[in-house]
C-alpha cells in the first residue's frame, strides 16, 4: 500500500522565488493543456516538443500526465452531466445540469520518482535557473523515522505546495502490508450521524465511539462564523474558517479510525466489516431537519482512514450491502422501522439501532466490491 510522509523545507529567499515560479508556472501549464482539450484539441499524442513551457522536461511531462488525468475527470463528469439531464427531460422538470469546467488555482507541482532524490536532510530537484534545468538542493528537517523510510521503501510521487503560508514537501512510498491471521473475530462497524461509529465484535463486545452531537454542534459554529463574515465581505477570513472547520473533522475521522482499529487489535479481530455507502446522499429518504447533516457526513473519507488503518495492523476490510441493516431483526428476520433509536421487533427481542446495524454488518456475508457488484460467501 502507498503512504505518504510531510516535511518541511527551508529555503532563502531565491530558492523560494525559484520554487514559486516552478509551482505558478506548473499550474498555468495544466491549466492552459486542460483548456485546449476542453475546447476541442486533441491531447492524447501531446508531448514535451510539443508544449512551450519554462519548466525542466520532467515536470513537463508530469503536467501532461495531469491534464490528461483532469480532462479524463471532466469528460466522466460531461457524461453524468448529459444522462441526468436525459433524466430530467424526461420527467418534464425545466432543470438543467452543466458539468463545472476545471481550473487549479492553488500553487504546486508534482515530481516523479525519478526526478528528484531525499539526500540526508536535503531533497535534490530540478527547476528552471537562467533558462536551463538545474537540480536545486532544499533543505529540510527530518525524523529519524522519516529518514529509515526514505532510505529502506521504494518512493513514489513528490507534491511540493505551500500550506499555512509554509512550503512543503508530501512524499508518497510503498509499505509492506502485514499478512492477515487465518483465525481470529470479526468486527463489524456501523457509521452513522447521531453516533458517528459502533461496532460489534463475533465475541460479543460492543463499543460506541464519538460524539455526533458535538459535531454538529461545532458544524454548527463554524457555519454561523461564516455566515457573520460572509456579511462583512471578510473572504479571506471565510477562508480560513473553511480550512479550520475541514482540519478539524478531518482530526476527529483520524481519531475515531484509530480507536476503531485499536479495538479490533485488542479483540484478535481478523476482519473489519463497513457497510458500502456509495450513493448514500441520493438514495436515502432526506427532509428540512436531517439534509443538511447527510451532505455534511464524511462517511467515505472515515472508510477510508479505518481501511488503511487497518491494512497497518494486518486486518482485512470488507464491504457488505447496507440494505435493512438497521430493519432486519437478528433473531427472526423480520423487517421494519425502529422507532427512533429504539429497535423493538414483534418477536421480543429489542436493541439500540445502531446496534443492530453493528450486529448486521458482523454477520453479513453480502460483499460488495469495488465494483459495487453482489457477492454472497
Amino acid at each position: 500500500m502507498q503512504l505518504s510522509e510531510t516535511v518541511k523545507l527551508y529555503m532563502s529567499k531565491t530558492e523560494y522565488a525559484l520554487v514559486k515560479v516552478t509551482m505558478d508556472s506548473y499550474i498555468s501549464m495544466v491549466n492552459s493543456i486542460v483548456s485546449d482539450a476542453v475546447n476541442g484539441t486533441s491531447i492524447a499524442k501531446l508531448t514535451t516538443k510539443n508544449v512551450n513551457a519554462d519548466l525542466p522536461s520532467a515536470l513537463t511531462n508530469q503536467c501532461i500526465r495531469d491534464a490528461k488525468s483532469i480532462v479524463k475527470k471532466y469528460n466522466k463528469a460531461c457524461r453524468d452531466a448529459d444522462r441526468k439531464n436525459t433524466k430530467l427531460a424526461k420527467q418534464g422538470k425545466n432543470i438543467k445540469v452543466i458539468a463545472t469546467r476545471p481550473v487549479l488555482k492553488k500553487p504546486c507541482c508534482y515530481i516523479n520518482n525519478q526526478s528528484f532524490k531525499v539526500n540526508g536532510n536535503h531533497i535534490e530537484f530540478p527547476v528552471m535557473i537562467n533558462g536551463k534545468s538545474k537540480r536545486l538542493s532544499i533543505c529540510t528537517k527530518m525524523t529519524d523515522r522519516q529518514k529509515s523510510i526514505f532510505s529502506t521503501s521504494k518512493l513514489g510521487t513528490m507534491r511540493i505546495v505551500v500550506k499555512n503560508n509554509s512550503v512543503i514537501a508530501q512524499i508518497v512510498y510503498d509499505a509492506d502490508e502485514p499478512v492477515c491471521p487465518d483465525d481470529g473475530n470479526v468486527m463489524g462497524v456501523d457509521l452513522g450521524i447521531k453516533c458517528p461509529a459502533v461496532s460489534k465484535c463475533s465475541d460479543g463486545s460492543v463499543k460506541f465511539y464519538g460524539n455526533g452531537r458535538r459535531n454538529k454542534a461545532m458544524r454548527r459554529h463554524f457555519a454561523a462564523k461564516r455566515k457573520t463574515l460572509q456579511k462583512a465581505k471578510h473572504q479571506d477570513a471565510v477562508e480560513h474558517i473553511n480550512n479550520k472547520e475541514q482540519r478539524t473533522m478531518k482530526d476527529i475521522d483520524h481519531k475515531l479510525s484509530h480507536d476503531i482499529v485499536a479495538t479490533a487489535i485488542v479483540h484478535n479481530a481478523k476482519t473489519i466489516k463497513l457497510e458500502q455507502l456509495q450513493n448514500i446522499r441520493s438514495t436515502t429518504r432526506t427532509s428540512r431537519k436531517n439534509n443538511h447533516s447527510l451532505h455534511n457526513w464524511s462517511f467515505y473519507r472515515l472508510a477510508q482512514y479505518i481501511t488503511y488503518k487497518a491494512k497497518l495492523a494486518g486486518i482485512e476490510v470488507l464491504y457488505v450491502n447496507p440494505a435493512y441493516t438497521s430493519q432486519r431483526c437478528p433473531v427472526c428476520g423480520d423487517v421494519h422501522h425502529a422507532n427512533d433509536r429504539n429497535y423493538v421487533c414483534k418477536c421480543g427481542y429489542h436493541i439500540h439501532r445502531d446496534v443492530l446495524g453493528a450486529i448486521n454488518i458482523c454477520n453479513s456475508t453480502e460483499y460488495v466490491g469495488d465494483s459495487n457488484i453482489r457477492r454472497t460467501a
